[in-house]
């Protein structure tokens, strides 16, 4: 025990003074990650808010009188010298943002009772066109519903058979936790994994490139025991990230403007002992984990650049299952709790947001350990071979 933390500690310092290292593990998930929350917080708001007040161009074709009144007001300019061609290509080019299209007969079906037809062009990428021309139109249909329904001396109560209140009685825990929780854990194993490549490349094909390993292989340490102090360092390094990005997370969310009291009560328990406690309890197998699959591929590659090339496409592997936990509907049970990084990510969500089932959150932690200790074998079985070790 006492070689592999003499390892470990040779292991830590050489790992510290890499600039790439720090940057990937403490600095960038410190720093970037509540500047990047508030900072696309705050401009997603601008942009709404730039995108509300903006007055509309929406040009009119075959417009009975009366509508045109009650479409115009100071956030709508209307426009009726275009026809549907030139009005769909004015569109395309920004210079109006949509277009209304009553049919002929539309006024003439409205004052019989009938359905009035209009096609409305805009383009789906002006998101709030589309709703707020809506809005103006759903008034109109009110009021046109309101005077036929005074002719034919009918209640507007009796076409609402029934009136529906909504109460949600998730909590703020509940809500946070299948919001941010979904897309906390795909951060924080991003950057786990990146900080776990950089040493784990670092630490086994430098010490080729550099031609110390023989140096190190010729210590009174066993092989087992340079793999374990090299796997722990790697580990210890994607902890810190993954603890930096958690931090950073928390203290953006914390920051952000205009926070309710009760979501903001629910961020300050996810940094509870106990939400802490399960979540590193995931952690620590997983970052040994990723120690053990990048020590047995890097230790394969001669150079830096060969390492990275052979790692790439594993990042593919890693990211993809944590992305599906941020997909609606895709939920935690007894199938998706052995499926490697989805579990976690997964796992995350319901324990932020208290509803974790114990039975699933063990079986989690236990698979992660035998991933673990399964990559750490397949790790010792390459660094046992002279031709994967030496250059």
């Amino acid at each position: 025990m006492n070689t592999i933390l003499t390892v470990l500690k040779k292991e830590l310092k050489d790992t510290l003074r890499d600039k790439r290292t720090l940057i990937s593990a403490i600095v960038i998930p410190a720093l970037i990650i509540p500047l990047l929350i508030i900072g696309v917080t705050k401009l997603q708001k601008t942009l709404m808010a730039k995108e509300e007040n903006k007055q509309l161009k929406i040009a009119l074709i075959g417009y009975p009188e009366n509508i045109k009144t009650q479409l115009q007001d100071s956030t709508v300019a209307l426009f009726t010298n275009f026809t549907v061609a030139t009005g769909k290509e004015a569109i395309s080019k920004d210079s109006l943002d949509g277009m209304i299209e009553f049919s002929t007969d539309f006024l003439a079906n409205v004052n019989d009772m009938k359905s009035g037809k209009m096609n409305l062009y805009y383009k789906s990428t002006n998101f709030l066109l589309s709703s707020r021309i809506s809005e103006k139109l759903e008034v109109i249909k009110s009021q046109i519903l309101n005077e036929r329904l005074k002719k034919l001396n009918i209640s507007t109560e009796t076409l609402a058979p029934f009136d529906i209140t909504k109460v949600d009685i998730a909590t703020a825990k509940e809500q946070l936790g299948k919001t941010v929780g979904g897309f906390l854990p795909y951060i924080f194993i991003i950057f786990c994994f990146t900080a776990c490549m950089y040493p784990a490349i670092d630490l086994i094909t430098g010490e080729k490139e550099k031609g110390t390993m023989e140096t190190l292989l010729s210590s009174p340490a066993s092989r087992f025991q340079i793999l374990i102090g090299k796997m722990l360092t790697i580990a210890i390094v994607g902890l810190t990230a993954a603890s930096m990005t958690i931090a950073g997370m928390v203290l953006g969310l914390k920051f952000l403007p205009d926070i309710p009291a009760d979501f903001l009560t629910t961020i300050n328990n996810m940094v509870s002992p106990k939400f802490i406690v399960m979540l590193f309890a995931m952690l620590i197998p997983l970052c040994l984990f990723f120690a053990g699959l990048l020590s047995a591929i890097v230790i394969r590659a001669k150079c830096f650049k060969e390492a990275q090339t052979l790692v790439t496409p594993l990042t593919f592997v890693i990211f993809i299952p944590a992305m599906l936990a941020m997909i609606p509907g895709v939920q935690l049970n007894w199938q998706t709790a052995f499926i490697p990084i989805l579990n976690i990510a997964l796992a995350t969500k319901e324990i932020i947001a208290g509803t974790i089932n114990m039975g699933q959150y063990a079986a989690i932690v236990l698979s992660l350990i035998a991933l673990a200790l399964a990559a750490a074998l397949f790790s010792y079985k390459q660094f046992s071979k002279e031709s994967m070790v030496l250059k």
